[in-house]
């Protein structure tokens, strides 16, 4: 049983160690909120006076945020860290409410950071009390992470549902896709700590001049996703081949990769297969992770020109790392381009992926050259004709099966490259 309990300890400290680090990070690099560095202290384990205990309560992390020339800090976030193996219950967020009640001389500010899923209740506990309960999941645990301007502000509330953020605080078993932390205060739901420091409303702390002191001079916001059409995404593709010597046929990923070693220092490894992500690439270093035993499987190849796609398309500009799992794949070729910022990085890198594998003239002489071959004439439908008849069906599998050893790319690969270079037409699809 001691064992145990030191065990819950130390998995405790090491998510307490994680927030620090983390918030000392944001801090010294000028994201916390909008407050400056040179006005931002950060502590583990400092005390602070209780009047109704008339001794010090230990707070797990604490940040003081002081105005020039003053000793006292004008506004104190205090912050709690629980990383149990069940769930936080009600008790343990009325006992922080009550520990942040009882300092005294500050304008306190609460948050109750938990690696743990939270009771439904606790929400109302805390929003009637006037802090925030924030769960902060391990960079490991999610497929993105995104810079902060790229998912607050007002759209990012209207963008994403109550009810996911919601279940994102309160089931065990969940996993984040996009956010590295999901939080409620008294004025809402909110994705991120961004979010939880405007639910929380630190500049209230201040005057409208004081505040003018300590803000950083200026923001500059990340750049939103910019639209590329697919005919550049297809050019960028092109230029990639050129600079491999592309002749004919199967598209030679190991020389890609030699040459971006070469270039901007590439690195990519092939891993045993995860259990969820294909694939996965850090900009900084720049790492391209491909969790596959087999790294000519039709699947590598597709994660792997994925990733070689978000690194060619600059998308570092928009994130620092992201991983790719198989459904995403599924949807590699939406012919609509996608309006959310993140389903279009994602709709960009697996267009470029098939422009890649798939080079569009090699492509469409291909296609020609064995439609001709196999005696497959066009009848007033398209080129090459999808329905439900025989004969239909047998033609659109020769083409597929063809073409995919051609390019050793998936059958699917091949149909929905076609699809877009509007080769094949499949009788009741919309355009």
């Amino acid at each position: 049983m001691e064992t145990q309990v030191l065990s819950t300890y130390a998995k405790g400290d090491r998510f307490e160690a994680r927030v620090f680090e983390f918030l000392s990070r944001e801090i010294n690099e000028g994201r916390f909120y909008t407050f400056r560095p040179d006005c931002c202290k950060i502590f583990r384990k400092k005390g602070y006076y209780s009047r109704d205990r008339e001794d010090l309560i230990i707070f797990d992390i604490s940040v003081e945020v002081f105005l020039p020339g003053f000793e006292t800090p004008s506004l104190l976030v205090l912050i709690e860290c629980k990383n149990y193996s069940g769930t936080v219950s009600v008790g343990d967020i009325e006992e922080f409410g009550s520990k942040i009640s009882q300092v005294a001389g500050f304008n306190a500010k609460g948050i109750f950071a938990s690696a743990s899923a939270f009771q439904s209740g606790t929400f109302n506990v805390a929003r009637n009390r006037g802090f925030g309960v924030l769960r902060y999941f391990d960079q490991s645990e999610f497929r993105w992470e995104l810079p902060r301007a790229l998912l607050t502000g007002e759209r990012s509330a209207k963008a994403r549902k109550r009810a996911e953020i919601e279940y994102a605080l309160t089931q065990t078993d969940f996993r984040p896709t996009v956010y590295s932390a999901y939080a409620v205060t008294h004025t809402g739901f909110a994705d991120g700590w961004e979010g939880i420091w405007k639910g929380l409303d630190l500049e209230s702390a201040f005057s409208k001049n004081d505040l003018s002191l300590i803000r950083q001079p200026t923001f500059i916001s990340t750049p939103r996703v910019a639209f590329i059409s697919r005919d550049k995404i297809d050019r960028l593709a092109q230029q990639a081949l050129k600079s491999i010597s592309y002749i004919r046929g199967e598209v030679d990923l190991t020389k890609l990769v030699s040459r971006e070693a070469d270039v901007s220092g590439l690195s990519v490894s092939f891993l045993e297969d995860s259990g969820s992500a294909l694939g996965s690439i850090t900009f900084s270093p720049l790492e391209i992770k491909i969790f596959a035993v087999d790294s000519q499987s039709h699947l590598a190849r597709f994660t792997l020109a994925h990733e070689l796609g978000h690194h060619a398309l600059g998308h570092k500009r928009y994130m620092t790392r992201e991983a790719i799992r198989a459904q995403d794949i599924d949807q590699s070729q939406l012919i609509t381009i996608p309006k959310g910022e993140v389903e279009r990085l994602e709709w960009q890198a697996n267009t470029f992926a098939s422009c890649l594998l798939m080079p569009k003239d090699e492509f469409q002489a291909a296609f020609g050259l064995l439609l001709q071959h196999l005696g497959i004439r066009n009848r007033g439908h398209g080129l090459l004709y999808l329905d439900s008849q025989r004969d239909n069906v047998i033609q659109f599998h020769a083409v597929c099966n063809s073409l995919s050893k051609y390019f050793n790319v998936s059958k699917t690969a091949i149909r929905l490259r076609m699809l877009a270079l509007e080769l094949l037409v499949e009788a009741g699809r919309q355009a």
